[in-house]
């Protein structure tokens, strides 16, 4: 069985494809012990009201006072049933709990032919760009010394309705208009403007659907009533945690920027992801552990970016990143894209699906991309540029192409034929 090598000078354009619009168990659990049982359990339950704006007022404010009456460490608790939001809720510096009874007995909902209104959240201010705030939940937290942790769990979402307009602003450019919102959003509102002096913020996902709606016409720049089902942003030296999770119709499934401290993981395992135009989209991170996931019919599968044309320059520490044991279908440009990441794993995976590249990885160090089954890839299935001292060997369909395919401190083994 011979391994193929094919050069390709493709490092500019896959740069730009990349900006996005393991057994390593140390995960940060979410755990009912370390969530629950702290000062109190206030419960909240659906409105009763037959008409659906009323329904939708009574239920906003419920839930609202609830989450801005809860004291650090608390759970807020919502009961059975569904639930309508006509508008943002927005709680500033919370620490603590978001429970539903289940994901399936406690449901979120758009109003029902009704524009969600977006206008008091907010702003997102990258180093980069503004953007007007859009979110369903936003947990946002000006810049503190404690420890905090924000964690979502047991509920589905829906999202059907496009938001109130909202705009993004570029240096140089007219403003883009958007109506597309972010399910679950916590920020720390200086984001990627202070990696020096992050927060210590905690974010975790656990047991929880999120479910948008794709069409074109209807929403606007992304096409889909989601930009982000769940997201976080940093700057902090915290965890953050995806588990169990289901995402559907969105234009990123799972959003987590830059959780950037020594100790910081971005986890993402057994969780399903399916019809998002990015699977797992994050940058400015220390390490990932990306486990144990289906992601179907996207475009990229992983994203994976330390930093990036547009970011802040951030060097950072160096941690230890894993893929392993997912199954990525892609259509369109990669399964998984990772740039100047370090001493990462990429193991027993499955990709499938139509683009450019089965695995590219740029700029890395130390690497191993191993034992993947790459026989369902019509595309380059391996492209390495500037990756270093890393070894791949034992991949079915293992056809690698770039500049890195003769980079003399590599490792290159054998592949092996496909079933």
């Amino acid at each position: 069985m011979k391994t193929k090598k094919i050069n390709y000078v493709l490092l500019l354009s896959f740069l730009l494809l990349l900006i996005p619009g393991c057994d390593n168990s140390d995960y940060l659990s979410i755990d009912d012990d370390l969530v629950l049982g702290k000062a109190g359990n206030p419960k909240v339950m659906p409105s009763t009201a037959t008409d659906v704006l009323i329904k939708a007022q009574e239920d906003w404010q419920n839930i609202n006072d609830a989450l801005q009456d809860a004291k650090s460490g608390e759970v807020v608790q919502l009961g059975k049933g569904l639930f309508y939001l006509h508008k943002s809720i927005i709680r500033w510096n919370f620490n603590g709990t978001l429970k539903g009874s289940g994901m399936d007995k406690t449901t979120i909902q758009t109003v029902p032919g009704e524009l969600f209104d977006v206008s008091e959240c907010p702003p997102l201010k990258f180093s980069f760009k503004t953007t007007d705030g859009f979110f369903m939940f936003c947990f946002a937290h000006n810049y503190n010394k404690e420890i905090r942790t924000v964690a979502v769990s047991d509920m589905t979402i829906i999202v059907d309705e496009p938001t109130t307009p909202y705009y993004q602003y570029r240096p140089g450019e007219d403003p883009e208009e958007g109506n597309s919102i972010q399910a679950l959003h916590v920020q720390y509102e200086n984001i990627d403007n202070d990696l020096v002096n992050p927060v210590n913020l905690n974010v975790m996902y656990k047991n929880l659907t999120v479910i948008g709606e794709k069409d074109n016409g209807k929403y606007l720049n992304t096409g889909y009533s989601l930009y982000a089902g769940l997201a976080a942003f940093g700057a902090s030296s915290g965890k953050f945690e995806a588990k169990n999770v289901h995402v559907e119709n969105a234009n990123v499934c799972i959003l987590p920027i830059a959780f950037s401290g020594d100790e910081s993981t971005i986890t993402v395992k057994n969780s399903s992801l399916n019809s998002c135009s990015d699977g797992v989209s994050s940058f400015l991170g220390h390490s990932w552990t990306i486990l144990e996931n289906e992601i179907e019919n996207s475009n990229f599968g992983i994203v994976l970016l330390k930093t990036g044309a547009s970011l802040s320059s951030w060097e950072g520490p160096d941690g230890s990143s894993y893929v392993k044991n997912n199954r990525v279908h892609f259509m369109g440009v990669l399964g998984l894209g990772v740039q100047f990441v370090k001493n990462v794993q990429v193991k027993d995976n499955v990709f499938e699906g139509n683009g450019n590249f089965g695995i590219a990885s740029v700029a890395g160090d130390n690497w191993i991309i191993k034992d993947n089954d790459l026989c369902g890839v019509n595309a380059l299935p391996i492209f390495i540029v500037s990756l270093m001292n890393s070894e791949i060997k034992d991949n079915a369909n293992q056809v690698i192409g770039g500049p890195g395919a003769s980079e003399p401190s590599n490792i290159i083994g054998e592949g092996r034929e496909c079933n």
